[in-house]
């Protein structure tokens, strides 16, 4: 059992996804469809956005994107360089306890298991959404005001 798989065998995590730089799905715990990608696109974009909150902020580096619902969790974290991983969780998962057991399996992981946990997906045409582009978009819609009305 590779790490991907070991994350995604834990109770607590309902899905795993495994996103590249660019936005784009490389593993997941179930089935890839059309949802699954394009979380991947849209995890890149609030990827880029938590970065540049803490430069901006000057907090360090980006190590937990955390997103709570009514229904569970979504925790995004950069693994090695060029990748990120993507958790949907159940409400009640202890949250604290699952950080600590990530960054303790995901620290120091080497590049070549990073590379091993892909599952060659199939291309898909959602693959062509630019994370980039959508976070440009929403960048400029925010120094624009956003839909403020003032």
């Amino acid at each position: 059992m590779n790490w991907f798989q070991e994350i995604a065998a834990n109770p607590h995590i309902e899905t795993a996804l495994l996103v590249d730089g660019g936005g784009r799905l490389v593993a997941a715990s179930r089935r890839a469809n059309a949802e699954a990608r394009r979380i991947a696109s849209m995890t890149r974009a609030a990827e880029a956005l938590a970065h540049a909150l803490a430069d901006e902020l000057r907090r360090g580096e980006f190590l937990l994107l955390q997103i709570t619902t009514a229904d569970g969790h979504l925790l995004v974290m950069p693994v090695g360089s060029a990748h990120h991983l993507v958790l949907l969780t159940q409400r009640a998962a202890p949250l604290e306890l699952l950080r600590t057991y990530l960054s303790r399996l995901l620290e120091d992981l080497p590049e070549t298991e990073i590379a091993a946990a892909s599952q060659h997906i199939p291309y898909s045409p959602l693959d062509e959404l630019s994370a980039d582009d959508l976070f440009n978009a929403l960048s400029e819609w925010l120094r624009n005001g956003g839909d403020s009305r003032s």
